[in-house]
């Protein structure tokens, strides 16, 4: 694809509209007074759900990222600290929401989850880059 061509264009506002819609799902289910798992149950998943929900964001926001031009290592520390500020903000407005509570172990899955889904996204881009012929 040439730099400005319309499909590129297009795949940019698609993908960008796909990351915010994707934010604001995470925002507004972490804010909802929904029931939570019991506090310290050993059984609970939910640093997995905090990991999983944010590499997936981080995934999206790299593939933006990717796609508006930025290829290199500064695109994904941009993310990473983008994420680690919203994870931030994110926790910390939790405790304004009924059954809700800011927690560190939960920012923290949240950086394991970031970091892992930049470094699928990098090890995909890096991949597709060598494998067209």
């Amino acid at each position: 694809m040439e730099s400005g061509s319309p499909r590129r264009t297009w795949v940019l506002i698609a993908l960008a509209l796909v990351a915010a819609v994707y934010w604001l799902a995470m925002f507004a289910g972490t804010h909802l007074p929904l029931s939570t798992t019991p506090t310290n149950d050993p059984y609970s998943l939910d640093k997995l759900l905090h990991a999983a929900a944010f590499a997936g964001l981080a995934f999206l926001v790299s593939a933006v990222g990717w796609i508006w031009g930025l290829r290199s290592w500064k695109l994904y520390a941009s993310v990473l600290v983008i994420l680690a500020i919203y994870g931030m903000f994110d926790e910390a407005t939790q405790a304004l929401a009924s059954n809700r509570n800011a927690d560190i172990a939960d920012w923290a899955a949240d950086m394991v989850g970031s970091a892992l889904g930049i470094a699928t996204f990098a090890l995909w881009s890096a991949w597709s880059a060598h494998a067209k012929p």
